[in-house]
C-alpha cells in the first residue's frame, strides 16, 4: 500500500496543480465570454432585440464554450499531465482528474439533458486520456528517461 501511495501521490499532486491552472483559465475564459455576450447583446439591442434573439446570443456562447474552449482546456490538461507524469499506467487517470473542472463545467451546461451531458462526459474524458497517452509516448521517444510502467 505504501509503495502504491509513493508511486501515485506525486502524479496526483501534479494533477491537482494542473486542475488549478485549468480552473484559472476557465475563469479567464468566462470573463472574456461575458464581455462578448454583453457586446453582442448591446449591438443587437440597437435593432430591438427580441427574447428569442437574446436566448440565441446565450446559446451561441454555450456552443462556443462546449465545442471549442473547454475541449481545448481538456486537451491541454491531458497533454501537460502526459509530459510531466511519472507513472505511465496512471497517466490517463490523472489526466482525467486534472481536466475535471472543465469536464464538470461542460456537463453543467447540459445538466437538465442527460444525453448531451453524457456525450460531453465521454468525449472530454476520451480527449484528456488520449492526449495524456500521446504526450507521454512522445516524451518517451524524444527524451528517453525512466518512466514507471
Amino acid at each position: 500500500m505504501s509503495s502504491w501511495l509513493r508511486t501515485v501521490v506525486p502524479d496526483l499532486f501534479l494533477a491537482s496543480v494542473v486542475a488549478l491552472l485549468v480552473t484559472v483559465a476557465m475563469v479567464q475564459l468566462d470573463e472574456t465570454e461575458s464581455t462578448r455576450i454583453r457586446v453582442d447583446a448591446q449591438e443587437a439591442a440597437a435593432d430591438g432585440l427580441t427574447l428569442d434573439e437574446r436566448i440565441e446570443v446565450y446559446q451561441e456562447s454555450i456552443r462556443r464554450s462546449v465545442l471549442l474552449h473547454l475541449p481545448l482546456l481538456v486537451a491541454a490538461a491531458g497533454a501537460l499531465i502526459g509530459l510531466i507524469s511519472r507513472n505511465r499506467s496512471w497517466s490517463w487517470l490523472t489526466a482525467i482528474g486534472a481536466a475535471l473542472p472543465a469536464i464538470i463545467m461542460g456537463i453543467a451546461f447540459f445538466i437538465d439533458r442527460p444525453l448531451p451531458a453524457g456525450a460531453v462526459l465521454i468525449s472530454y474524458t476520451a480527449i484528456a486520456s488520449s492526449m495524456s497517452l500521446v504526450a507521454l509516448t512522445l516524451r518517451q521517444r524524444l527524451i528517453p528517461a525512466e518512466i514507471t510502467r
